[in-house]
């Protein structure tokens, strides 16, 4: 490639050096402890409390009344298995139960600390007679829940008990609380939620197995939920109590698997357990870093890296619309794959948290062959799919391909591909990502259909929640985006599948996107002509990215489409719309109007105080009048922020893309873009200081950036050419490392941006929440 001769002078007047590694010099339990959520006020409502999880057991605190606070649990796996109703029903997630803590005096006050690096909570709950200090954790490797509750002298006395809860589908239980309020009032969905065939549970019995406490619950379609606890009496009145949960099925054994839980660990140092969970958290954080000028947008981004790692893990549950976390009351207790499940999963690739994104990924290599079960019988066994609703086992027949939802299993495909191409694994990529993509892929294949215009078309699919419609966008920008992916992998890795030829048809004659005067519309005759949330007609824009600012020929239909979308008139959008116009913004290089939806994002409650979106000071949010938990929506908003520090669009690499005025000062190290890249760069005074990539696959790498170049380290000068002013070709080998250097700058170091102490600790119900929030 050429260097124009008009920028020549910027690489010869470069000096090119030996490169150093990047020095993340940040003090983690120090930095992280800018963030921690913070309480001076009782939490009276899960959402307002501190979590605690390890990616399959979760707990949560709040207080029920004067003398109660309320301990919850929950185990991600613990589903229904009913063959018949609603999916709502049929293959929900379970209560177990929970514990309470009952005062002897009247509880006067609360001050509380979640200590996100340490992965805990310490509370001291105060009350008419005294306090007791709670301190809590989810351990990362055994699946034990602990909390240690100290007591004042007045409070020695306290109660501490379990109270089991029927395992009943919430929804199911939200269906029965509406009609015994509201009789046939109640709303048609509770009405018809309370006539699905459902198989009632038998009540839970407590009992003791082998000196345990044990609540057990057999489930009537076949299985088992099991929870099992000890209290160990200490001195002066404290109590240790240690409690595990499992779920079996069809086996009968979750009751004896949670004792079995204790006994693994009932001998050992209590200093001893809690290091080996505190060793997990420690190596998790520094993957890699994030410092901007926002030190409430900072804090946000980091309580978000926590809340996952508390909610998901490799080998254990995916992210559903709760994670481990258990909210009785709500209709969405389940995985949901019409936006919930691959929002929450966009940022990880990008972020460097692999084990976490392996929740899901992992799952799916796994559950291969229940993804082709799940189709109907004329699909021969050739196509692979899910239906809206998917539980943990993948267990979600698709009663009919078309009409519906289509699109679900091709876009989780999408978050997964985000992984392989930063991690650019080629046996990954080809034995098993190909066929999973192959096999979903070949569900629009049966579809499509051949129009007289001599185009391939698709027929009525659903777009998710707005409508259906032929030619809908939200598929065609899937199906495009899907046979474009396997003719990638087929040629890059010499497959010669026998449908290569198929799919590069379909790329040749897929009709064109249906537009009109105000951008994409939701399908062929079916304008963008209301207020809603969901943004899936915009596909090609985000996340797929098939459609880019950087199309000249593109950009007046992406800023108009998106404009008519997020300002339409009404009361539609949602959490997550705002989060994804901020996307959307940061991949149009405006930083500023990026900047401008995370905020008002961040101030919802304030701009629209009857939206029935909340996003909660424990940045848990909620919709539908605080009962219907969705982690989806803030998870969602740090894949935004990381599109305005790096963006991978097509071959490009782009380093401080959308990065507004504001952030004056701006970190990051260890963040992955596609073509095997790990990123490093440092903005200080609004000038770009150094940009530092590492090559792990040795894949050539362009690189967009506004850096005022003086120096080059770590490859010979002849590796790099300037294509134009801010574009970079760089020649790597695997192994490789650049940097480039502005002027003035000594060594490529990253840290901490310096914050405000009034600015930090804004999250967890206290004084300063209750100022910026």
């Amino acid at each position: 490639m050429r260097i124009l001769i008009g920028f020549a002078f910027i690489l010869t007047s470069a000096i090119f050096q030996s490169a150093e590694a990047v020095e993340m010099d940040v003090n983690w339990e120090r930095f992280l402890a800018r963030h921690d959520l913070v309480w001076t006020e009782l939490p009276t409502a899960w959402h307002d409390g501190p979590f605690l999880g390890n990616g399959m057991l979760g707990s949560m605190i709040h207080q029920m009344d004067d003398h109660t606070l309320r301990i919850s649990l929950g185990r991600a796996d613990m589903e229904e298995h009913q063959p018949q109703g609603t999916a709502f029903i049929k293959n929900s997630r379970l209560p177990n139960g929970y514990f309470t803590l009952k005062t002897v005096g009247k509880m006067t006050g609360f001050a509380g600390r979640l200590d996100l690096y340490h992965a805990e909570t310490r509370v001291q709950v105060k009350t008419e007679l005294g306090t007791i200090d709670i301190r809590g954790l989810v351990h990362s490797n055994e699946m034990v829940i602990f909390y240690d509750l100290e007591p004042s002298d007045g409070e020695k006395a306290f109660q501490l008990d379990f109270v089991p809860l029927k395992a009943i589908s919430p929804a199911r239980l939200q269906a029965e609380l509406a009609i015994k309020e509201q009789g046939n009032r109640a709303p048609s969905s509770r009405l018809g939620w309370a006539q699905s065939p459902y198989k009632y549970n038998p009540d839970p019995t407590l009992t003791k197995l082998d000196g345990f406490s044990v609540s057990k619950q057999p489930l009537t379609c076949g299985g088992e939920n099991g929870t099992a606890w000890i209290v160990k009496e200490r001195s002066k009145g404290r109590k240790e109590l240690f409690i595990s949960i499992e779920h079996s099925y069809p086996e009968a054994t979750a009751t004896a698997d949670a004792v079995a839980h204790l006994k693994a660990i009932e001998n050992e140092p209590l200093d001893q357990f809690v290091a080996r969970h505190r060793k997990w958290w420690h190596e998790y954080y520094p993957q890699s870093f994030i410092s901007i000028d926002d030190t409430r947008m900072e804090s946000f981004y980091w309580i978000q890296v926590y809340k996952f790692g508390s909610g998901a893990r490799k080998g254990r549950a995916f992210m559903d619309t709760m994670g481990p976390w258990m909210v009785e009351n709500t209709a969405w207790a389940n995985g949901w794959f019409n936006l919930n499940t691959q929002l929450s999963y966009w940022f990880l690739s990008t972020a460097n948290r692999l084990e976490v994104a392996e929740s899901l990924f992992s799952k799916l290599d796994e559950k291969l062959p229940q993804l082709i079960k799940n189709m109907p019988p004329e699909c021969e066994g050739k196509c692979a799919g899910i239906s809206a609703i998917t539980p943990q086992t993948f267990i979600s027949p698709v009663g009919r391909v078309g009409g519906g939802y289509t699109g679900e299993l091709l876009w989780t495909c999408h978050d997964y591909w985000l992984m392989l191409q930063r991690t650019m694994d080629a046996q990954r990529s080809t034995e098993k990502f190909f066929p999973l993509l192959k096999a979903t892929v070949n569900t629009y294949l049966y579809l499509m259909k051949e129009g007289n215009d001599g185009k391939i078309h698709l027929p009525n699919t659903k777009n998710p929640e707005y409508g259906n419609g032929e030619d809908c966008n939200f598929n065609l920008a899937l199906f495009r985006w899907g046979c474009k992916t396997l003719v990638y992998i087929d040629e890059r890795y010499g497959i010669n599948d026998p449908l290569l030829p198929t799919w590069k048809d379909v790329l040749e004659r897929l009709v064109d996107y249906p537009v009109d005067e105000t951008g994409f519309m939701i399908a062929k005759g079916y304008p963008f002509a209301k207020s809603h949330r969901h943004y899936s007609h915009l596909m090609m824009i985000y996340p797929l990215i098939e459609v880019s600012w950087d199309q000249p020929e593109n950009r007046e239909l992406i800023k108009k489409s998106v404009d008519h979308w997020i300002n339409y008139p009404g009361t539609g959008n949602a959490g997550y719309s705002f989060s994804g116009a901020a996307a959307m913004y940061a991949l149009m290089e405006n930083g500023e109007e990026a900047a401008r939806y995370l905020d008002i994002f961040m101030r919802m409650q304030e701009l629209f105080p009857q939206s029935p979106g909340k996003i909660w000071c424990t940045t848990m949010y909620t919709e539908t009048g605080r009962i219907q938990p969705v982690t989806e929506t803030p998870l969602s908003l740090c894949d935004s922020m990381q599109l305005m520090l790096l963006q991978s669009r097509g071959d490009k690499t782009l380093v401080f893309p959308a990065v507004p005025a504001s952030w004056k000062n701006v970190s990051f190290a260890g963040l992955l873009a596609a073509g095997g890249f790990e990123v490093s760069a440092k903005r200080a005074n609004g000038k770009t200081a150094f940009v530092c990539i590492k090559s792990k696959a040795g894949e050539p790498c362009l690189l967009q950036t506004d850096i005022q170049l003086k120096r080059v380290e770590g490859i010979p000068e002849s590796a790099v050419q300037q294509v134009e002013e801010g574009l970079f070709k760089i020649d790597m080998k695997k192994g490789d490392q650049v940097t480039f250097f502005a002027d003035g700058e000594v060594s490529a170091s990253v840290s901490p941006v310096k914050a405000e102490p009034e600015d930090s600790n804004t999250f967890g119900l206290n004084e300063r929440y209750n100022r910026e929030g």
